[in-house]
């Protein structure tokens, strides 16, 4: 007796014997014969592997006897897009001359490139040991999402791409890409321009004059190596700010931004900023309130005022030899809330990745079968822009968390060289005096008091 058993998709045979009459054991040729109607009859076509059939078949033991050809399903197409690096502060310091650099505005010409996607490759169709065609999947036209107003799309070389219509800054918006406007002053903000009030994007290529205001919607940097006085404001309500020089306040600048403050140095100034405040050389003076406050250079100080952090505050000196009374308060935080809230959301990250995968196989299910599944292939791509969105928000949180985290305690202020006398620390309401000099200490909050390592 010979069986026929099809599997894997109707992508393989295997043929078993499990018993032969006398007629056919001492005549091979007969016992060819007989796989060959056995495989007739199954329909068997395609890939019969005759090798298999001239050898010696045990019983009872299934053997390969026909291997189909698999499709080879399409590449997705392939989108990349011009890509805007996460701030980083960095010291330079040439001769006498120090300067703290930050590309903040990322500028373009009109006719820029700012983007391309790469056809997706087309599938090839597959055999079965029927002989019938598998289909191939298709790979997926993933969509460009970009501001119509200001970016353009063009076709070249079997590619679409993206270029900058207009001079500007580039912006995401989202996924969605855009060039926002600009303005930029050649010199100073003074009495010639008067005040800035503008819905975008504001370079300055030299200072502001005292008593002058700047507002923006998106990020602000002012270029000029000496930084601004006695402004009356400085507000990005959107974005950013950053200074190549520094902030000589003058008890009266006022400073605020929804994201991140970088500055040569603040004296005397007043900054209210919810992302991080990093300083190149020193604080003076000065009243901050951030999430974060790092004073970068290895000589670097917190002398006098008030610094209100949430997480942490680091530099090398705190306080200095005159003993100037300096107030450092960090707020903290819950270890164990900040942790359940990491592991939720990367809950939800695994969740949105399955709905993802799923939605992937559901387009391409829909798409390009006929004219009246457009509709329904355009919502689901919709659908995966959204999560795909959402992704991107979700990942970012766990990482500025996962940053939070490697923080000592439940609330740091980081000593890398000397804090002096007359300095306060409070961390979580617990409040520590700094009565004499020491020497590279670490205070954090632990198990409801306030140490030092």
């Amino acid at each position: 007796m010979i069986s026929v058993d099809v599997g894997n998709n109707a992508l393989e045979a295997y043929l078993t014997l499990h018993s032969l009459p006398d007629e056919l054991k001492n005549n091979p040729g007969a016992l060819t014969r007989a796989i060959k109607d056995a495989l007739e009859k199954a329909n068997i076509k395609y890939g019969i592997i005759e090798d298999a059939l001239h050898g010696e078949l045990p019983l009872n033991t299934p053997v390969l006897v026909a291997k189909g050809k698999p499709p080879v399903h399409g590449k997705d197409s392939v989108v990349k897009m011009y890509q805007i690096p996460k701030p980083k502060p960095r010291i330079v310091e040439s001769g006498n001359v120090n300067h703290y650099d930050l590309n903040l505005i990322h500028h373009v010409k009109a006719g820029d490139w700012l983007g391309e996607r790469i056809d997706p490759a087309p599938g090839i169709p597959g055999i079965d040991v029927h002989g019938n065609e598998i289909k191939p999947e298709e790979g997926i036209l993933y969509p460009l999402y970009y501001d119509h107003q200001s970016v353009m799309q063009v076709r070249m070389e079997g590619k679409d791409v993206l270029h900058a219509l207009k001079d500007g800054a580039v912006h995401y918006v989202g996924d969605s890409i855009a060039v926002y406007d600009v303005m930029e002053i050649k010199g100073d903000v003074d009495f010639n321009t008067g005040n800035i009030d503008f819905n975008g994007y504001v370079n300055i290529k030299g200072s502001v004059e005292d008593n002058f205001t700047v507002r923006a919607a998106k990020d602000i940097e002012i270029s000029g190596v000496y930084g601004i006085g006695g402004v009356k404001l400085i507000e990005s309500t959107e974005g950013s700010i950053y200074l190549r020089g520094g902030i000589a306040g003058k008890n009266r600048a006022v400073i605020r931004c929804k994201g991140n403050l970088y500055a040569k140095y603040i004296s005397d100034a007043e900054v209210v900023c919810e992302g991080s405040v990093y300083a190149g050389f020193y604080i003076r003076n000065s009243n901050i309130r951030a999430k974060q406050v790092i004073v970068e250079s290895g000589r670097g100080q917190i002398v006098g005022g008030l610094i209100d952090a949430d997480v942490r505050v680091e530099c090398a000196d705190i306080g200095n030899r005159m003993e100037t009374r300096t107030l450092i308060n960090v707020r903290g935080f819950s270890r164990e809330s900040m942790k359940a809230e990491m592991d939720e959301l990367l809950s939800v990250i695994q969740d949105r990745k399955k709905q993802l995968a799923d939605m992937k196989v559901m387009f391409r299910s829909v798409n390009g079968i006929s004219k009246k599944n457009k509709a329904e292939a355009q919502r689901i791509q919709q659908e995966m822009f959204n999560l795909q969105e959402e992704l991107k928000r979700l990942e970012a949180q766990c990482l500025n968390i996962s940053g939070y985290l490697k923080t000592p305690g439940e609330g740091a202020v980081v000593v890398k060289n000397y804090i002096y006398p007359m300095v306060r620390i409070t961390i979580r309401n617990e409040i520590l005096e700094i009565l004499n000099q020491d020497f590279a200490l670490t205070y954090i909050y632990r198990d409801g008091k306030l140490e030092s390592l």
